[in-house]
């Protein structure tokens, strides 16, 4: 695996690492209870899921999305290719709506619980989010950070930290 030198690209990629594991928890927790019948309102691990599904994916795509869009897509296509930058870009429009439409069914549960139809839309939703997130991820993960790397230095890198701290990013 390939070692980051940069605080931006250890950021990131923490911030990658904690979004996989909520999606491997996610997957994992919809496997086991299935599509049919939705989980009880009470379900403390269900309600815990729900919880870190809110936070971190509303985080991932207001901030992390945000700031890979604003700040390190256009020097990254500057430097190495607009095309892979238009590709991640695109992804994240494919994502963020989706992740959207889960942070509010989270919310929505987490007031009232799941029905029927409701549960089934969520766990569709869900699971196509899986997907396609950690697919995304995968793709940055190996091309896009250590690219990173190749291209900022080290005044660079303690501008975008910063900026990636006050886009919510944890640094």
């Amino acid at each position: 695996m390939f070692e980051f030198e940069l605080s931006i690209t250890k950021a990131l990629h923490r911030d990658h690492q904690n979004t996989l594991a909520l999606l491997e928890r996610l997957e994992s927790d919809l496997s086991r209870i299935g599509a049919a019948s939705p989980p009880a309102q009470d379900d403390a691990a269900m309600r815990a899921l729900l919880t870190d599904v809110k936070t971190i994916l509303e985080a991932e795509v207001k901030g992390h999305f945000a700031f890979e869009e604003e700040h390190l897509f256009p020097r990254f296509a500057e430097h190495i290719d607009p095309a892979i930058t238009n590709m991640l870009a695109g992804e994240h429009e494919i994502i963020r709506p989706l992740a959207t439409a889960l942070v509010e069914s989270a919310r929505a549960a987490l007031e009232n619980g799941f029905d029927e139809a409701s549960w089934a839309k969520f766990h569709a939703d869900a699971l196509e989010l899986v997907e396609r997130e950690v697919f995304h991820i995968q793709k940055e993960t190996m091309g896009f950070l250590p690219a990173l790397e190749h291209i900022f230095e080290e005044d660079d890198d303690a501008e975008l930290s910063m900026a990636y701290a006050e886009a919510g990013g944890n640094v």
